[in-house]
């Protein structure tokens, strides 16, 4: 009974297990490419785009099954005159945003962009301040001119007054 059943949740679409792009997207926004560029635009977007299998390669740089299924799907959507936001747009409705290499920079992800670069800004700052603060302290020894107008500890009378006997 659960072979017969286990199938079920796993029915496919299509030979390469992803839906029909037609009915995901809307139509096309304008003409087919050349055949000469569908290859080149085709890679382009692949390689924006994360292998769901292989982790941090992209989907134009990965050999997987799954990674080919993608390759063949954009290949297919170039051909037919589908944008690389139509493309972008349902491979996000099926995988969300991790399925793109470099999410734009929103929301946790504008966080995680800005974060750094105000920490540095932020180094940066407290360094200047402290060396500027440094250079603005005095200096508690005191200058040789000076040294007349300062009370001497005996015991350092005592050895300097040794000191140039011998």
């Amino acid at each position: 009974m659960c072979v017969l059943f286990s199938g079920v949740g796993f029915a496919q679409d299509d030979a390469d297990g992803l839906p029909e792009f037609e009915a995901m997207v809307e139509a096309p926004y304008g003409e087919p490419p050349a055949p000469e560029l569908v290859d080149d635009l085709a890679r382009d977007i692949s390689s924006t785009l994360r292998c769901p299998v292989c982790q941090g390669m992209s989907v134009a740089d990965s050999t997987s099954p799954a990674a080919v299924a993608f390759q063949n799907r954009i290949r297919d959507m170039v051909a037919q005159g589908y944008t690389r936001g139509q493309i972008e747009d349902y491979f996000i409705s099926r995988y969300g945003e991790f399925i793109l290499l470099e999410p734009p920079p929103e929301g946790l992800n504008l966080v995680l962009w800005v974060l750094p670069l105000l920490m540095a800004g932020l180094g940066i700052g407290w360094a200047l301040t402290t060396v500027i603060r440094w250079r603005n302290e005095p200096d508690d020894m005191p200058l040789d001119s000076d040294l007349g107008l300062i009370e001497k500890d005996p015991y350092e009378a005592q050895l300097l007054a040794e000191l140039e006997e011998s």
